[in-house]
């Protein structure tokens, strides 16, 4: 993600060779620093769910000993094998079709295995997926970072599937989310 100094110098150059520059527009999300009170698993806004079956693989909770804005976070861990667990959000997106988006979120880990924790995202039509996109792994044990993914929207791009997945074992911390148009 650009700094704001980063950002304003790239405009610059921008306009000084005769385009245009607008600056990155947020997209509204419901609760994307875990602040509202959670109904159990639930943190209002998002879902928790697992690849398969009846028995609970993962552990999902609201944790208010850790946080990088505000005072809470969203912790999964991993009990028992399984293909992934996740939290996700749908957003309707069809104004931006065709626009650069940018999600993005702090993430912090601890034993995550190889598959690792990371963001991605479902580009629904009306009645498809159209491509599913995700950061690069965040693996091990690691401290407050922000993963990013940017994508093109496109034309006929009506909703995205944010979500947050573990696919490994450990454990991992999303906070501070962010969904944006960058251009």
């Amino acid at each position: 993600m650009l700094k704001w100094t980063e950002w304003f110098a790239l405009c610059a150059a921008t306009i000084f060779i005769g385009a245009t520059c607008a600056a990155p527009v947020d997209i509204k999300l419901v609760n994307p620093s875990f602040e509202e009170p959670a109904n159990g698993a639930r943190a209002p806004g998002w879902s928790p769910s697992q690849h398969t079956g009846p028995v609970r693989n993962y552990e999902w909770a609201v944790d208010t000993e850790t946080a990088t804005d505000g005072k809470s976070s969203y912790r999964i861990k991993r009990v028992s094998p399984q293909v992934f667990g996740l939290i996700n959000q749908g957003v309707i997106v069809a104004e931006h079709a065709g626009k650069t988006l940018e999600f993005s979120a702090a993430m912090k880990a601890d034993g995550v295995g190889p598959e690792g924790w990371l963001l991605a995202v479902n580009v629904e039509s009306r009645n498809a997926i159209l491509e599913q996109v995700r950061s690069a792994p965040v693996t091990g044990k690691v401290g407050w970072k922000r993963s990013v993914v940017r994508f093109k929207l496109p034309v006929d791009a009506y909703e995205l599937k944010l979500g947050i997945m573990l696919l490994d074992e450990g454990t991992g911390w999303v906070d501070d989310v962010k969904l944006r148009v960058v251009d």
